[in-house]
């Protein structure tokens, strides 16, 4: 199921992105849902940072589309974005929040066609799953692959990924009980590794990315234990 929001304060643009989006999807006999804005603002107070695609229209009242597009990187930096635009000279604006693509009114078929392939295509190559966190600055998804570690500190959670670290609430009991369990293994009680990203222990610890992980003592055998057993599945 691809999840769509449309952001377009002109009703008849959200009628033929609705129509397009049903014939694409039909075409390609893929499931879809859409949820429709004509407001930035009303999009963006109740945004779950659950969605696959977001179309938004650059020239809205109350908040321009740009302006609304770098409050959503900040609480979802994964959903693919496409502004929808009158006019061309704004679409290289739209690198400032690594948009995927834009459209110009009226939509042309063709390229709405390409450019949907385009977007299911990175969706299938992220593979995986995702994990949703309720982060300090809301709601979050974080695809599992891209978590290096995570740690506990006076019950505040810091995940270190890929792309950056980011400070989140929670227990990290319930982190783990969502991450695969053989992937993940804690190498001290605050401290819990994604085992893909192990390049190694040096020590008393172990190198998870850029990072030195101390492994406690209580912990260390089967640590060891659990990452011998992933490195030996051939992943």
């Amino acid at each position: 199921m691809v999840k769509i929001a449309i952001v377009e304060d002109e009703a008849e643009a959200r009628r033929s992105l609705a129509s397009l989006l049903g014939s694409y999807f039909t075409a390609r006999g893929e499931d879809w849902s859409a949820a429709y804005y004509d407001n930035a603002l009303r999009f963006l107070d109740s945004y779950k940072a659950d969605c696959d695609i977001v179309f938004m229209d650059i020239e809205m009242p109350d908040l321009d589309g740009m302006s609304a597009a770098e409050k959503l990187r900040a609480v979802d930096p994964l959903v693919l974005l496409v502004f929808v635009t009158n006019m061309r000279q704004y679409a290289i604006r739209g690198y400032a929040v690594d948009a995927l693509d834009f459209v110009v009114k009226p939509v042309e078929r063709a390229s709405f066609f390409s450019l949907m392939d385009k977007a299911l295509r990175i969706l299938a190559g992220r593979g995986g799953r995702e994990i949703m966190v309720g982060s300090t600055t809301g709601m979050r998804r974080v695809p599992v692959s891209r978590i290096r570690w995570i740690e506990v500190r006076r019950h505040r959670l810091t995940f270190h990924t890929e792309d950056g670290d980011f400070e989140a609430w929670g227990n990290l009991r319930d982190i783990e009980a969502e991450l695969p369990a053989d992937s993940f293994s804690r190498c001290n009680i605050g401290y819990l590794v994604n085992l893909a990203h192990v390049g190694g222990v040096d020590g008393d610890d172990a190198v998870v990315g850029g990072d030195r992980v101390r492994i406690s003592r209580p912990r260390r055998k089967d640590f060891l234990a659990d990452l011998a057993r992933y490195c030996g599945s051939g992943r």
